[in-house]
């Protein structure tokens, strides 16, 4: 009886997996040369969002110094090693809300989307991490509502579904945000 009870929760959890793709960061490739200019969508989004011209390194291929307004908080930074380039959605989300499915050049598409980068403070990306709206929030409403409506719009450009719990966040800052 619990060796048939074994089987049976072996096979269920086999065809489950089978059914469903795990998330794998390295399908989803990220900061491409997609000019083949050495500068790769790491840098040019650095280079097209400095407040003012960017300083590079000697082989002009790597941004280290600009003026970047972070995308979550009212903060300015000025040096590229304390900024990262956050996906505002993730990357894993995209993949577990209907992007496990798309073919390879819609994942680089996707990973690569200006729209979809944003500028801000490392330590604040290392917070955010893989949440959804539902799990962070930025704390400046202003700031929120911004994130929730482009959250949104990212959504609807590549086809994603939202969850009950993103729709529940929705619902309530519907009255705080207006576009």
């Amino acid at each position: 009886m619990i060796k048939h009870l074994f089987l049976l929760l072996f096979l269920a959890l086999f065809s489950f997996s089978a059914c469903s793709s795990r998330y794998q960061r390295k399908h989803w490739h990220h900061w491409i040369d997609e000019d083949r200019d050495c500068q790769n969508t790491r840098q040019e989004i650095l280079i097209s969002r400095s407040l003012e011209p960017v300083k590079f390194n000697p082989k002009g291929c790597v941004v280290y110094k600009g003026k970047w307004q972070d995308y979550y908080f009212d903060e300015v930074l000025i040096d590229s090693r304390n900024v990262d380039i956050d996906h505002l959605i993730p990357l894993k989300h995209a993949h577990d809300s209907g992007g496990s499915d798309w073919s390879s050049e819609k994942k680089m598409r996707f990973a690569n989307d200006p729209e979809n980068l944003v500028i801000t403070n490392k330590k604040y990306n290392r917070i955010k991490g893989a949440k959804t709206i539902a799990q962070w929030l930025p704390v400046d409403p202003s700031y929120t509502c911004k994130y929730v409506n482009d959250w949104i719009k990212i959504k609807n450009k590549y086809e994603l579904t939202l969850s009950k719990d993103e729709n529940l966040t929705i619902e309530t800052l519907r009255g705080k945000c207006h576009k």
